[in-house]
């Protein structure tokens, strides 16, 4: 009895071991010829992102190292020697053209005045004394007079006459000194510092009294290389639609626009630059001789063509980015004009539907249908 239950278990075993066997060999069958039952559609078709290429005016900031200087400045000698009488100025005070600064002692001056004026008085009555008696000698001839009271008649009028223009140019110093006692600002400015006080006194060896420095308007000077010279001048006038700023040394924006005056007329050998002298309204006297400040060119370069540097590929025969144009990938040569942050300002040669590769193509089989699709 036994025996024949053994029989039966190992005749089970043996079919379901027969079942398993049969299981994965369908299942290795099905795994090795799955292609030929299941097959997959090829795709010949690529896709390619594209971005439109607008025209546009970009405006393109640049700064350069600035210094201010005066576009006048002016040191107060004394003409005449004397003692200092007024000193309506202090040290530090804005003052107009034409305002009074000095007054030196007038008294001795306005004495020589006077003195000259008697003295040209005098010379006058002497030379209309002599000029009269020589036209009475010349008239009656040498029937009334000898040869020798004519020709002093005539020397003592000739004699009278320089006489007279001596004394003349005498009072005409004498004014010129006495007017000199009075010193105004030639310029209008800024008073430097001295340190004058009535009854001082001073002589046109004395050296500078005080100095006037012109503060409004005042000059920025600043520098370009040779390049940026040449490629201005290439694109036309210099600075043409550009604004000049400046920038303060506490990090504000300066309330007045410069205005470009004049270059250097030849380039620095030792830095190959070019000085740039432009002029700024200064009413508050903001800007002072000798500070430094940040000049900012904002330059806006009009129908242009703004792209990230990273689409525009740099070559030694000339830059380039890849555009579709009409289905068709093409490279298309671009010039470039400035940088802006990460991107390249160039000029537009584009065609008005030519769309921007955004993604390398060099692996694009020839025979693929290209589609594009935009991205904004």
């Amino acid at each position: 009895m036994e025996n024949k239950n053994e029989r039966k278990i190992y005749i089970f075993l043996l079919l379901v071991l027969c079942l398993i066997s049969l299981g994965m060999g369908y299942y290795i069958y099905q795994k090795e010829h799955s292609g030929e039952i299941s097959p997959v559609p090829v795709n010949d078709s690529i896709t390619l992102n594209v971005m439109p290429i607008i025209a546009q005016d970009v405006m393109v900031a640049t700064n350069y190292v600035g210094y201010v200087e005066a576009i006048n400045q002016v040191q107060i000698i004394p003409y005449i020697n004397g003692y200092l009488k007024e000193i309506p100025v202090t040290a530090g005070q804005n003052v107009r053209e034409g305002e009074l600064l000095i007054v030196i002692e007038p008294e001795e001056y306005k004495a020589r005045v006077d003195a000259a004026d008697a003295a040209v008085l005098q010379a006058q009555a002497s030379f209309a004394y002599n000029q009269n008696y020589y036209e009475r000698v010349q008239k009656s001839g040498k029937r009334a007079f000898s040869e020798i009271e004519i020709d002093n008649a005539k020397n003592n009028f000739l004699q009278a006459q320089a006489n007279l223009k001596n004394t003349q140019a005498n009072k005409m110093l004498a004014d010129v000194n006495y007017n000199y006692t009075i010193i105004k600002a030639p310029i209008s400015g800024l008073v430097g510092n001295f340190t004058l006080s009535p009854g001082d006194y001073v002589a046109p060896n004395s050296g500078s009294l005080l100095s006037i420095v012109q503060t409004d308007p005042i000059r920025v000077v600043f520098s370009l290389t040779d390049t940026e010279y040449l490629n201005m001048k290439g694109s036309g006038e210099l600075f043409k639609d550009s604004v000049i700023k400046l920038i303060l040394p506490n990090g504000k924006q300066y309330a007045y626009d410069g205005e470009f005056k004049y270059t250097n007329n030849e380039l620095n050998k030792s830095t190959n630059s070019l000085a740039v002298y432009t002029y700024f309204k200064n009413p508050q006297n903001e800007l002072l001789p000798n500070a430094y400040v940040t000049v900012q060119i904002n330059r806006v370069f009009k129908n242009t063509v703004l792209i990230d540097k990273s689409f525009v590929h740099l070559l030694a025969d000339g830059n380039f980015v890849i555009i579709a144009r009409n289905n068709q990938i093409t490279r298309q040569k671009v010039n470039i004009f400035a940088e802006k942050g990460n991107q390249y300002v160039l000029e537009n040669t584009f065609e008005p539907n030519d769309l921007l590769l955004l993604e390398d193509t060099g692996n694009i089989p020839q025979t693929a249908k290209l589609d594009f699709k935009i991205v904004k």
